[in-house]
């Protein structure tokens, strides 16, 4: 049983074609690949603001989370490079997060003017209109 050319040629592209569409069935109703989530590394080298931000930034940041960062935040003060720009973002990012607390906020509030006395007007600024952000995102 001898197959003809065009038979092998038929047997070899409906192989591929078969392979094609399991795979292509594969790809689109596969598991989706896990995101990876920012995960605390007691043992990382140097913590940035950027890396604090990020955390805040996040969404699905909980407040056990957005507690440790501003630890963080304050335990590495002296470490960061910070202008008041960094600081009053840093109090606005807090502030306005979904799942804050008043208990966070005002503890953050407290520090960066036990820590700023010059930024004293400032920051009472900057929270005023995270509070008056946070209420027009509520609505």
């Amino acid at each position: 049983m001898a197959l003809s050319p065009d038979g092998v040629f038929m047997l070899i592209s409906i192989f591929f074609v078969a392979l094609f569409v399991l795979i292509s069935l594969l790809y689109i109703f596969g598991p989706a690949p896990k995101k990876p989530e920012y995960q605390f590394k007691e043992e990382e080298r140097k913590i940035s603001i950027e890396d604090i931000m990020k955390i805040l930034d996040s969404p699905k940041s909980d407040l056990p989370t957005l507690k440790k960062a501003a630890d963080m935040f304050f335990d590495n003060y002296d470490k960061l490079t910070l202008n008041d720009y960094r600081k009053k973002s840093f109090l606005f990012a807090i502030t306005t997060h979904a799942r804050t607390s008043t208990e966070l906020i005002m503890n953050t509030e407290k520090r960066l003017r036990e820590l700023n006395p010059g930024l004293e007007k400032d920051l009472n600024k900057t929270l005023h209109r995270a509070l008056d952000a946070r209420d027009i995102m509520a609505t």
